[in-house]
């Protein structure tokens, strides 16, 4: 309960600076309006009624609320697939690596992953997509590689696969680097204690042990990287919408900021004070989901709490 209540101070705290700050440092654009009860006006229909305002950069300026709701899967897909392969590809790389010290397989998959970990996901996008990506890529891959292709899950699945396989090993792959390099070398570091020592003294084979009983002491402190990286990973989803032409909200912040080609250089203030709040809403949630994560794999923290409550 706490960790919620401060997801939702910490949301408030994001709708106060995203509209408070515009109106300190452009009042002449809300001329007649006090400050704090503009802002809280703004604030509570945020927040409370979901109204984001208006866009005035299209025909008829439609309001933020269509275009969100018209964009909301398509970040969530992309997010929650960008999760589970970096999360998936990192455990399972670090659990390999780990299995075979100092080989030049696993020496040459960690500098695979220290490559995707300090690149930004913008070049390894261009880059994948000028190797695979029909009809200029050198090694064409037609049915994997096709990011204008997206449609909805529901209305066609393989359209949905193809068109978003790519996005989300682009999403994940710095958070699946950085899984990677942590399990391998806590995994390592675990085969000293006396468990792990008694598995092998058993007779158990190395790979099994790494797998079975160095590698699960690793999660927890996943667990918290993966918290800690929310906001990285919510960056990543504003660079990939735009690459790989995903329809979700996020594709709008080029547009907004003014830097979208074909579109007026003007700032769109009410689509990048709505993208803010919807960037904070998604990095709250991964905190959660990784407290939670924490909670459920640390049995002193599930202790702890329920000695305190």
């Amino acid at each position: 309960m706490r960790r919620v209540l401060f997801a939702a101070l910490t949301l408030i705290l994001t709708a106060l600076f995203a509209y408070g700050l515009i109106r300190v440092l452009r009042p002449e654009l809300y001329e007649g309006q006090g400050l704090s009860h503009g802002v809280w006006h703004d604030v509570t229909r945020a927040l409370l009624h979901l109204d984001l305002g208006r866009s005035c950069m299209f025909f008829g300026c439609p309001p933020l609320k269509r275009m969100w709701l018209d964009g909301i899967w398509a970040d969530l897909f992309l997010l929650a697939g960008g999760v589970v392969a970096g999360l998936g590809l990192g455990l399972l790389g670090g659990t390999w690596c780990a299995a075979r010290p100092r080989s030049r397989a696993a020496r040459g998959m960690e500098a695979l992953a220290m490559v995707f970990y300090c690149s930004p996901v913008y070049v390894i996008g261009f880059g994948v997509l000028l190797l695979f990506a029909p009809p200029f890529g050198l090694i064409q891959l037609p049915y994997f590689f096709d990011p204008h292709s997206y449609a909805p899950p529901l209305e066609d699945p393989w359209a949905f696969l193809r068109s978003m396989i790519l996005p989300w090993l682009v999403v994940g792959a710095p958070l699946g680097a950085a899984v990677l390099r942590l399990t391998q070398t806590l995994s390592i570091e675990t085969m000293g204690d006396d468990y792990v020592r008694t598995a092998r003294a058993k007779g158990v084979p190395h790979a099994q042990v790494v797998r079975r009983h160095a590698a699960p002491a690793t999660y927890v402190s996943t667990a918290s990287l993966f918290g800690a990286s929310a906001p990285f990973m919510v960056t990543n989803m504003v660079l990939v919408e735009y690459v790989f032409a995903i329809p979700g909200f996020f594709r709008h912040t080029r547009r907004a900021l003014g830097q979208a080609p074909g579109w007026p250089p003007t700032i769109d203030i009410p689509t990048l004070q709505a993208l803010a709040l919807w960037a904070s809403v998604l990095i709250v949630a991964l905190g959660l989901l990784a407290d939670l994560a924490i909670v459920r794999l640390d049995p002193r923290v599930r202790a702890s709490g329920s000695f305190l409550g």
